[in-house]
């Protein structure tokens, strides 16, 4: 059984974490699988929403504990030298291709998002929650820090304070905490997560892929411009869209009071 699943419908792309009988622990070569599958999102015009998902009752436990316990008996220089190696040759890549994503990203969460699993619902661009999801940063617990690129993510999505009080206090937060903290942009009854999630696939997918692919590149790039710089990427990246032949069809069909048929084009 393939523990990554990719299914590809109508211009969404659903990747699956499959491991329910492990709670979705993602091991080294899930990490690999997925950090491949965001890489070549780059070069796919086809697809123009990705939905993140967890097969059974939970969204992930986080990283497999199993894949790594061998390696405490090692000396502490050892050690040392295996857990950065190990940020470096699998969070690190993992997360730089999730935040270079082209296409809008949803994360659909049910039960427990710990660790690394947190880390991917944090860098995705919109998401959805269970009434049953669970956020959970757990490393002070472990006696370590932070190592997926949490401490770059987590304080841009939900506020310094907040991020450093999940952080030091290892704290659980539920959906309505987490929704509260604007981690979580819908919060809905466990039986409706899976239709709350595909119509908000599909809103998006039935978007022009040029317009929505720039529209998340300008709201991602202006955090580090000035005001003037943001708006001399919205002018060129408007021009672009304007060549399209999606936004003549947008502005026929609202002239002719009809639904647009974009093309991707």
């Amino acid at each position: 059984m393939e523990r990554i699943n990719i299914d590809r419908q109508d211009g969404i792309c659903t990747i699956t974490l499959n491991r329910p009988e492990r709670l979705n622990a993602i091991d080294e070569a899930m990490t690999r699988t997925l950090t491949q599958s965001f890489e070549a999102l780059h070069e796919d015009s086809e697809i123009r929403v990705v939905v993140i998902a967890g097969a059974g009752k939970h969204f992930s436990s986080g990283g497999d504990i199993g894949n790594i316990a061998d390696w405490l008996s090692a000396d502490a220089e050892a050690r040392r030298e295996s857990f950065s190696h190990s940020v470096r040759s699998l969070s690190k890549p993992l997360s730089l291709a999730l935040e270079q994503v082209p296409q809008p990203v949803i994360a659909s969460v049910r039960g427990h998002a710990i660790g690394v699993a947190l880390q991917i619902v944090i860098l995705a661009d919109l998401v959805v929650a269970s009434d049953t999801a669970r956020f959970t940063l757990p490393q002070l617990d472990l006696a370590h820090t932070p190592d997926h690129g949490e401490t770059w993510a987590l304080p841009r999505k939900i506020g310094l304070s907040r991020a450093l009080q999940m952080s030091l206090m290892a704290e659980r937060i539920d959906a309505a905490t987490a929704e509260r903290y604007n981690l979580v942009n819908w919060l809905v009854p466990d039986a409706e997560l899976d239709a709350r999630t595909i119509a908000v696939a599909r809103r998006i997918a039935a978007s022009p892929p040029v317009a929505a692919r720039g529209a998340k590149a300008l709201f991602l790039g202006a955090g580090s411009l000035t005001l003037a710089e943001a708006m001399e990427a919205e002018a060129a990246m408007l021009g672009r869209a304007a060549s399209q032949e999606d936004f003549v069809e947008a502005i026929t069909a609202f002239t002719e009071k009809r639904a647009p048929q974009f093309s991707g084009r």
